[in-house]
């Protein structure tokens, strides 16, 4: 007899055999559905309690998403272990539990907790008891759907994949795991060496994740002067084309492009030793550009050869 009809889900979900949520999810994120899963069925929302280790250290204001579950309904079930079940995995989390629930959210926590902000009575679940037998197995089915749903804020994802890191073991195994590159892995966990005033910028909007990944393997007391250094080289890279603009517009300002009229203009404009001066320097550029022609033109001559 299977755990979930030990406790009696049969009862509350008719007499449908729902797949694995955890293969759902996943599959779910992978474009490729699972064939015969049965439709979910809704439960109230106050009999599922919210998960004591969601990925996310914050729900942030859910007003948007509570408004888009009541007035355009739900697209997706949330994945729910039964308590009883839950608690064979996570000993000694009754306490972290809300009282009076039936089951726990595994994957849906902040819709979950949306709905309830909005008012919705009933949501969507897929039960699954077999989500895992240890705190490990359960914490995975939470931080792999998240992640591949990239609901997570750097911060977070950075910290759901070290949770995963020490299950999996090494960087390879855990990009496997999630169909990433290992570099994919290593870049994200970067973030979590930043000290604390480069993550409250990377909170804050300040400093881009991209950037800051790029520091984060850095020794602690060398970041901010690496970082520095950084946004300095992409700043003197990109300066020159801000530069080009007003060369641009040069031939605007000029009161006219025609030789002699110009001509005319600097002598009426420039003293003596100015006008020596850009006579030679005129005379200069007519012999660079003479070595210039000449050498195109025996270049031309030897191709025709």
């Amino acid at each position: 007899m299977s755990k979930a009809s030990r406790l009696g889900a049969g009862a509350s979900f008719g007499q449908t055999q729902p797949i694995s949520a955890r293969r759902a999810a996943i599959n779910q994120v992978a474009a490729a559905p699972t064939e015969g899963a049965p439709p979910p069925v809704e439960l109230p929302v106050d009999v599922i309690s919210l998960n004591p280790d969601n990925p996310r250290s914050d729900l942030g204001d859910l007003t948007d998403l509570g408004h888009s579950l009541r007035d355009h309904g739900q697209k997706t079930a949330i994945s729910i272990m039964g308590r009883f079940a839950y608690l064979e995995g996570n000993p000694g989390r009754e306490a972290d539990l809300e009282a009076g629930t039936k089951y726990v959210v595994i994957d849906g926590n902040s819709r979950l907790a949306a709905a309830r902000e909005a008012g919705v009575t009933q949501i969507k679940v897929m039960l699954d008891d077999n989500l895992g037998s240890n705190p490990d197995e359960i914490l995975e089915s939470a931080l792999v759907a998240n992640i591949h749903r990239q609901e997570l804020n750097h911060l977070d994802e950075a910290k759901a994949l070290e949770q995963l890191l020490r299950i999996h073991g090494t960087q390879e195994a855990l990009a496997t795991r999630l169909h990433r590159s290992q570099g994919w892995v290593s870049q994200r966990l970067a973030l979590l060496t930043l000290t604390p005033a480069l993550k409250e910028k990377l909170q804050s909007g300040e400093e881009s994740a991209a950037t800051l990944r790029l520091i984060g393997k850095k020794k602690a007391e060398e970041q901010e002067a690496h970082l520095q250094h950084l946004k300095a080289t992409r700043a003197s890279k990109s300066r020159p084309a801000k530069q080009q603009a007003p060369a641009a517009r040069t031939a605007d300002r000029l009161p006219s492009t025609e030789p002699h009229a110009l001509t005319a203009l600097i002598i009426a404009q420039l003293d003596v030793p100015a006008r020596r001066k850009l006579t030679e320097l005129l005379v200069d550029y007519k012999i660079e550009e003479s070595k210039r022609m000449r050498a195109e033109k025996s270049a031309t001559t030897a191709d025709t050869e």
